[in-house]
C-alpha cells in the first residue's frame, strides 16, 4: 500500500490564508473599539435598568403571579382603589370617559383630583398600550419599569457625584440595592408612591450641581416633574431636599464664605418656588379637591411622644425583617445587607473627610429622630396621621445609606481589615442579641405553612440570613480592598448582591402575603371583563342619556369606577365629606373615606335615581363577591339578562326612579339630617320632596316587646349620644347575646338599625317567635352589623301583621363586647310610598343633553320659589344657568345641589368648569417662562442670551456706508 509522503499530506491541508478567510479573526483594533461600544454609559445605565427589573421579575415568577400560577399584584390599595381608577383612565384617554368629572363615585365628583393624586406618573401610560383584559399584566409592567428607571437614576447619581471614577460594578450593585430597597418592594402596592425614588437621585444632584455651578436648572426640572408624579411624595422630598442641601454645603471640605451661602440658599429658595410654581396646573386643583375632605380626614395627635426604641429600630435595616403594614408598623429601610458594614466604615474611612462625616452623620441622625419623634413625623406627612402604611419618606433614609456606603466602598484603601472585621463581629453580636430578645418580625426560624394550609415547616428566618449575609459581604470587602482590579470578584460581588436582594423580595412578597393577602388572578379576572361586558348590554339595553344602576355583588366597592357604570358605591381618599355623610345618614354603610351600596330602600333607591339593580348567578356553583345582605325588591321587574359571560347577569328596573332631579318647594334648602336615625331621616327627605307640610311616616318605628339576654351584662356608658355596653360575662359559657322581640304592626319588610359610635362586629339572626317557642326552626342568619360594609340599614325579611318575631344579635369579636345608644326597627308603608312616587315621577326633570362635564334638562315649575333638587354633590365648580342666565344654587343636607327656577318651563343647563383651572395653567405657565429664561442664562453659561443680546444691540445701530473700492500700492 502506498503511504502519501508528508509533502502529499501538506499540500492536501488549508494553508493559514485560508484559514484567515474562513474564520476571520477580529483585530486587536476591533476588539478594543467593541469593548468601547459596550462601555458607553448607556449600557452600563441599561444593566442598572435591566438588573433590578429583572430580580423583580424573577421574584413574581417564583412567587407565582400569573402567568406562573393564579397569583396577582393586586393587594391592600392597590387591589381595592388604584387598579380600578386605572380602569378609569384607560378608558377617559381612549375617549369613553373624562378626567375632569366622573359619575361613578359617591353619586358624582370631580375626577380631576383623582388623576392628580393617584394617577399622574407618566408611567400611567403603559395601561393603555394593554389590552383591557390584561390590566393586572399592565400593572406588574409598570411596577418593574418603575423599579428599573428607579435603578438607573441612583446610577446617574453615583457617576456624577463621585470623586473619582468608580468601578463600574459598584455602580450596578448599589443601584440594584437601592431600586430594591424594602420601602420599594412593600411599596409596590402604592404605585404611586415608586416615583419619588426615581426622581430623588435626580432632584440631589440638582442640589449638588447648584452648589458646585451655580446651576438652578437641574434641580427645578425633576422637582417640578415630582411635583406632578405625585404631590405627597413630592413635598416629602421637599422636606428632605433641604436638610440635603444644608448638609452638602456645609459638608463640603474648606473654608464657608457666608456671602457665598447666602447667594446659593436664595438660588435654591427661588428655584424650588420655580418647581412648585411650575407644578400648580396639578397642585392647585388637587388642593381644591382635598379641601372637601380630606385635610381633615385625620385629627392629628400633637402631643410629644415616641414611635419605637432604637434597638428594634435597628432591626429593620436587616434583610427578611418586614413586620406590617398596620399602623404599628416599623420604618421600611433595609436596603442591602452590606450597607450594615460600609455605612460603620464610612465614619472610620481616612479617605473621606471629616466635615464630610459629620454633615452626613447629622443628617442620618436628623432623620432617625424625625421618625422617632411624633409631632415632626406628622409634619413630614403632610400633617396628617397616616392610615396605615407608616414612615412615608422612609426611603429617603435609604437613599442617604446607600450614598454613604457607596462613597466607603469606592475608597476601601482608607480603612485597615481590623475595622472591617471589628464591624462584623459587632453586628455579629447584634444578631445573637436579637435572637435573645426574640422579635416577631426577625427570628432565627419563621415557620410557614404548606399550600393545603394544614402542614408547616421551619425555614431560615432573618437573623441566621443576616448573619451568612454579613459574613459573605465582609470577605468580599475584604478582597475587593485587596484586589480592586479583579473582574471575577467584583461579578462575584454583583451575584451576591442579586441574590441577597431576590431571597429578600420573595420574603417580603411572603411576609405581605400573610400579612394583608394578595388576590388571586382569577378574583379579577374573568369577573372584571364579564361585567365590563354586562355594563355595556344595559348601556345599549336603555341608551338614555342619564341613570344610576348599582348591584347586588361588589368586588370592592369601586366597582362603579372600573366597570363604567353610574353609582353610589366608591372608595378614595379624594373624598368629598359632606356627600358621604349624607349617605351615611340615608342608612348607606359607611367607611370614612367611603360609601357602598347596602343598607339601600325603596326611598333612597328612588331618591338618587337607582333605575337598575344588577344581579347575576353565580360561577360554576362559587358564589364569589356575592352577598345575601342586599336583595332585590319585589316590584323590581327583570328587564333584559346577558348569557355570554361565564355568569348570568339580570338586570332589574326600579320603576320609583326619581330621575336625576325633581321639582320641589324651597323648603328642601332647609332639611337636616340626624346622625342617629336614618328611618327618620329618609321620611323627612321624601315628604319634602313630595311637597307636603307634615311629614309622612313611610317608616313606622316598632318598640320591642320584650328583650332577653344571655352571659351578657349590660351597663351605661352617660356619654352624649347615651350609648349602651354590652360585654361577655363568661365565654366558656357559651355565646353571648341579646334577644328582641317585636311584633310586626302591617305586611311589611321590617328594618333594623343600631346607632353607634364604637363599631363592635356583631352577628344578627331572625326566626319566627312561635317556631321559637314550639323548637321548630333554626335561627335565619341575616348578616354580620357594624364594622365597614356592614354598618347600614339591614333588611331582615318580610312578615306577615301581627306576627312576632324574635331578633337575635350576637357579640362575635375580640373583645367581646358591643355598643349601641338605640335599637331602631322599623316598618315600611309600601302603599302610601308608592302613590308618593307615581306623583313625584310627573314633576322630574327631563335630560336632554348629557356628557361627562355637562348636561342640559328641562321642567316645569308651577309656582314661584320652587327649586330643581338635584342628586348631583355640590363641589367649587359648577357653573348653573337657568333660561340662559346665570344663577346661584344653593344645596340640600349640605351636600345636593338645588337650583332655583323660574314658573313655567324651565331650561336648566349645569356645567363643570372650575376656575382655578384657568389660572393654574396661567400659574404653570409663568413658571414654564421662567424656566426658558433661567436656560438662556445657564446653558452653555449664558452664550444663547449672549449672542441674542448682541443681535438686538447690532439691529438696533445705523448702517454702515457701503465700502469704496480702492487700488493696492503695490499692485
Amino acid at each position: 500500500m502506498n503511504t502519501p509522503s508528508a509533502a502529499e499530506n501538506s499540500a492536501n491541508l488549508p494553508n493559514e490564508n485560508t484559514k484567515r478567510k474562513r474564520l476571520p479573526r477580529f483585530s486587536r483594533q476591533q476588539a478594543e473599539g467593541f469593548v468601547r461600544f459596550f462601555s458607553k454609559p448607556f449600557f452600563l445605565y441599561l444593566l442598572c435598568f435591566i438588573l433590578p427589573a429583572g430580580i423583580m421579575y424573577l421574584a413574581y415568577a417564583l412567587f407565582k403571579v400569573h402567568p406562573f400560577g393564579d397569583g396577582s399584584v393586586l393587594v391592600l390599595d392597590l387591589n381595592g382603589q388604584y387598579v380600578y381608577y386605572y380602569e378609569a383612565f384607560r378608558d377617559a384617554i381612549m375617549g369613553d370617559g373624562s378626567l375632569v368629572y366622573n359619575w361613578s363615585r359617591n353619586l358624582s365628583g370631580n375626577m380631576f383630583g383623582i388623576f392628580a393624586y393617584y394617577l399622574a406618573s407618566p408611567f400611567m401610560l403603559i395601561t393603555c398600550i394593554f389590552p383591557r383584559s390584561a390590566m393586572c399584566g399592565a400593572i406588574e409592567t409598570m411596577q418593574i419599569l418603575k423599579i428599573g428607571t428607579a435603578g438607573a437614576t441612583f446610577a446617574h447619581f453615583l457617576l456624577r457625584t463621585a470623586d473619582k471614577k468608580p468601578r463600574r460594578t459598584s455602580v450596578v450593585a448599589f443601584s440594584s440595592m437601592y431600586a430594591l430597597m424594602a420601602y420599594m418592594v412593600v411599596q409596590l402596592m402604592d404605585p404611586m408612591w415608586l416615583d419619588g425614588l426615581i426622581y430623588l437621585p435626580l432632584i440631589c444632584l440638582g442640589v449638588k450641581r447648584l452648589l458646585k455651578e451655580g446651576k438652578m436648572l437641574p434641580y427645578i426640572i425633576p422637582l417640578a416633574l415630582m411635583f406632578i408624579a405625585h404631590f405627597y411624595i413630592g413635598y416629602m422630598i421637599a422636606f428632605f431636599t433641604f436638610c440635603y442641601f444644608v448638609t452638602c454645603f456645609f459638608g463640603e471640605e474648606g473654608r464657608i464664605a457666608p456671602k457665598h451661602f447666602m447667594v446659593r440658599i436664595f438660588q435654591f429658595i427661588g428655584a424650588s418656588l420655580t418647581a412648585a410654581i411650575t407644578a400648580c396646573c396639578v397642585l392647585i386643583p388637587i388642593y381644591n379637591a382635598l379641601k372637601l375632605g380630606k385635610l381633615e380626614f385625620s385629627t392629628p395627635d400633637w402631643s410629644m411622644a415616641t414611635q419605637f426604641d432604637f434597638l428594634t429600630f435597628l432591626t429593620k435595616l436587616f434583610p427578611f425583617s418586614y413586620d406590617t403594614v398596620y399602623p404599628e408598623g416599623l420604618p421600611m429601610i433595609y436596603c442591602g445587607a452590606a450597607v450594615l458594614i460600609l455605612v460603620p466604615l464610612f465614619f472610620m474611612n481616612r479617605r473621606i473627610g471629616i466635615k464630610t462625616k459629620v454633615s452626613n452623620g447629622l443628617l442620618m441622625a436628623s432623620v432617625v429622630i424625625f421618625m422617632y419623634l411624633r409631632p415632626v413625623d406628622i409634619v413630614w406627612h403632610g400633617f396628617q396621621v397616616p392610615n396605615w402604611l407608616p414612615f412615608r419618606y422612609s426611603f429617603a433614609f435609604s437613599f442617604l445609606l446607600l450614598t454613604m456606603a457607596f462613597k466607603a466602598f469606592e475608597n476601601l484603601d482608607g480603612i485597615t481589615p481590623k475595622e472591617i472585621g471589628g464591624v462584623f463581629f459587632g453586628l455579629a453580636v447584634f444578631l445573637f442579641w436579637c435572637e435573645r430578645e426574640k422579635y416577631e418580625h426577625f427570628q432565627i426560624f419563621r415557620t410557614v405553612k404548606s399550600d393545603n394550609g394544614e402542614d408547616t415547616s421551619a425555614i431560615i428566618g432573618g437573623i441566621w440570613f443576616s448573619l451568612i449575609a454579613l459574613l459573605i459581604y465582609f470577605l468580599l470587602i475584604y478582597l475587593n480592598r485587596k484586589y480592586k482590579t479583579s473582574r471575577i470578584l467584583a461579578l462575584i460581588t454583583c451575584v451576591a448582591v442579586s441574590l441577597e436582594l431576590l431571597a429578600n423580595t420573595m420574603d417580603t412578597l411572603q411576609k405581605i402575603d400573610d400579612d394583608v393577602v394578595y388576590s388571586d388572578y382569577t378574583s379579577y379576572e374573568p369577573y372584571m371583563s364579564d361585567t365590563i361586558d354586562a355594563v355595556k348590554h344595559i348601556k345599549s339595553f336603555d341608551d338614555d342619556k342619564f341613570y344610576r344602576m348599582e348591584a347586588t355583588f361588589h368586588r370592592t366597592v369601586n366597582d362603579p369606577i372600573g366597570t363604567g357604570y353610574s353609582g353610589i358605591s366608591h372608595s378614595s381618599s379624594v373624598m368629598n365629606a359632606p356627600a358621604l355623610t349624607m349617605l351615611k345618614q340615608l342608612g348607606y354603610a359607611y367607611g370614612g373615606h367611603y360609601t357602598k351600596y347596602e343598607g339601600s330602600t325603596y326611598i333612597t333607591d328612588s331618591v338618587f335615581d337607582i333605575r337598575y339593580l344588577m344581579d347575576k348567578e353565580a360561577y360554576n356553583g362559587e358564589k364569589r363577591y356575592m352577598d345575601d345582605r342586599t336583595k332585590v325588591p319585589e316590584d323590581y321587574k327583570l328587564a333584559t339578562h346577558i348569557d355570554e359571560t361565564d355568569a348570568k347577569y339580570k338586570f332589574y328596573r326600579n320603576p320609583y326612579a326619581m330621575g336625576l332631579g325633581t321639582v320641589c318647594s324651597e323648603n328642601i334648602n332647609s332639611i337636616e339630617l340626624t346622625d342617629v336615625n336614618p328611618f327618620e331621616n329618609q321620611n323627612v327627605l321624601y315628604s319634602a320632596l313630595c311637597g307636603k307640610a307634615e311629614i309622612t311616616n313611610y317608616f313606622s318605628r316598632i318598640m320591642p316587646k320584650s328583650e332577653e339576654k344571655q352571659n351578657l351584662r349590660e351597663s351605661n356608658l352617660n356619654d352624649d349620644m347615651g350609648h349602651k355596653g354590652y360585654y361577655t360575662i363568661d365565654k366558656s359559657k357559651g355565646e353571648a347575646h341579646i334577644d328582641y322581640i317585636i311584633e310586626m304592626d302591617r305586611d311589611s319588610d321590617l328594618y333594623m338599625y343600631l346607632p353607634t359610635k364604637y363599631e363592635r362586629n356583631c352577628n344578627v339572626w331572625v326566626l319566627d317567635e312561635e317556631k321559637y317557642i314550639n323548637g321548630d326552626g333554626v335561627m335565619d342568619y341575616a348578616g354580620q352589623f357594624f364594622v365597614g360594609d356592614n354598618y347600614s340599614i339591614l333588611n331582615l325579611g318580610s312578615f306577615l301583621q301581627n306576627e312576632e318575631v324574635r331578633i337575635r344579635i350576637t357579640i362575635d369579636n375580640d373583645d367581646d363586647e358591643a355598643y349601641w345608644c338605640d335599637e331602631l326597627f322599623y316598618s315600611f308603608d309600601h302603599d302610601t310610598f308608592a302613590a308618593d312616587a307615581e306623583a313625584l315621577a310627573g314633576k322630574a326633570m327631563n335630560v336632554t343633553e348629557f356628557d361627562n362635564t355637562s348636561l342640559t334638562a328641562e321642567c316645569t315649575a308651577e309656582s314661584e320659589g320652587q327649586y330643581l333638587f338635584t342628586t348631583i354633590p355640590d363641589e367649587p365648580g359648577w357653573v348653573v344657568k337657568v333660561n340662559g342666565k346665570q344663577v346661584r344654587y344653593s344645596t340640600s343636607m349640605g351636600t345636593l345641589i338645588t337650583v332655583p327656577l323660574e314658573r313655567g318651563e324651565n331650561t336648566v343647563t349645569m356645567e363643570f368648569k372650575p376656575s382655578y383651572y384657568t389660572g393654574a395653567k396661567m400659574i404653570s405657565l409663568a413658571g414654564l417662562l421662567i424656566i426658558a429664561v433661567i436656560f438662556l442664562f445657564e446653558y452653555k453659561n449664558g452664550k444663547i442670551l449672549l449672542k441674542l443680546v448682541t443681535r438686538a444691540s447690532l439691529s438696533g445701530e445705523p448702517p454702515k456706508p457701503a465700502p469704496t473700492s480702492q487700488t493696492r500700492s503695490d499692485e
